[in-house]
């Protein structure tokens, strides 16, 4: 069957597989994986990447990458020439790291992001190479447990989510016996994890989008301000009440999910972090299937700035 287009936008959630070509180890001690940390730090921060969960093991890695407005292709190209020139120099081989295609999963950001964080940081504890995920130095677990971002990686977004470390460490814990999912990799038409229809709707999505020319954000939170009868300034400050709080998710979901704005670019414009930003928007969503008042208001709202 022939290899699908990728599908990029910002604001998506990727699983990214890398194997080493032909599955030899692309890690031969601790200053190979330490050098491909440092060169990971270094192009996530220059194409404003997300790394939520990392994981090297000896022949193959793991990353759960959200995108900005730069590529995947672009990150990842960059990443992995990086390291390939590093270590074909450093061990005095030649040819090929990596196999030439990684694999690029794109996940339904609400409901699997927790899950593939978790399922990414046991990665060792399932192929037997330790008893507990903290024993392993190579991935992001133990940056979860202490709290503290990193130059690869910045968990408060997702502990925030989740509660903090303690609740991040039981989470894990609970899924330290699971074994190996095939459903988190074979997936719909061979590009998306999620449910029914998640690839055709965010497929959809790019499409009607490519032609529209969008109004700045501003004009549009503005225009939405007004029929929540609640200011920008007020919308985009550190006020965290119940009003404030659901009048700002409404706006963000009728931007995301009916305006076709990215989901880091809401984020960033209301100074709140993506993680927690998906998460009220897929609450929003689910709460909208049972509450008819709810849908009917955000589709008036939607109808408001596409007038």
């Amino acid at each position: 069957m022939a290899r699908r287009p990728r599908l990029f936008a910002p604001g998506l959630l990727y699983h990214v597989i890398v194997r080493g070509n032909q599955r030899r180890k692309t890690f031969l001690n601790d200053g190979d994986y330490q050098v491909y940390l440092t060169r990971l730090g270094q192009y996530r921060r220059r194409y404003d990447y997300t790394v939520h969960a990392y994981c090297l093991m000896p022949n193959h890695v793991h990353l759960l990458v959200e995108s900005s407005r730069q590529p995947l292709a672009k990150f990842m190209q960059g990443l992995q020439q990086s390291y390939s020139q590093y270590f074909n120099l450093h061990h005095r081989k030649s040819g090929h790291v990596f196999q030439g295609r990684y694999k690029a999963i794109v996940c339904d950001k609400d409901e699997y992001l927790l899950q593939l964080i978790r399922y990414i940081h046991l990665n060792p504890v399932r192929a037997g190479m330790v008893k507990e995920p903290e024993k392993y130095s190579y991935s992001g677990h133990r940056a979860y447990l202490d709290g503290k971002a990193s130059e690869t990686i910045d968990p408060r977004k997702v502990l925030d989510v989740l509660g903090g470390r303690a609740r991040y460490r039981a989470f894990v814990g609970d899924g330290v016996n699971d074994g190996h999912k095939e459903e988190y990799y074979e997936v719909s038409d061979q590009r998306f994890l999620g449910s029914e229809g998640f690839g055709e709707k965010l497929q959809d999505e790019q499409e009607e989008e490519r032609p529209k020319k969008r109004r700045p954000i501003d004009k549009v939170v503005e225009e939405l301000s007004r029929q929540l009868t609640v200011q920008v300034p007020v919308l985009k400050s550190a006020d965290r009440s119940w009003a404030v709080s659901h009048a700002r998710t409404k706006i963000a979901y009728v931007l995301v999910r009916r305006q076709g704005y990215g989901l880091g670019e809401v984020a960033r414009y209301f100074a709140r972090d993506t993680a927690t930003v998906g998460t009220l928007i897929g609450r929003l969503s689910a709460r909208m299937g049972e509450n008819d008042s709810l849908r009917r208001e955000i589709e008036k709202l939607t109808k408001k700035v596409e007038m």
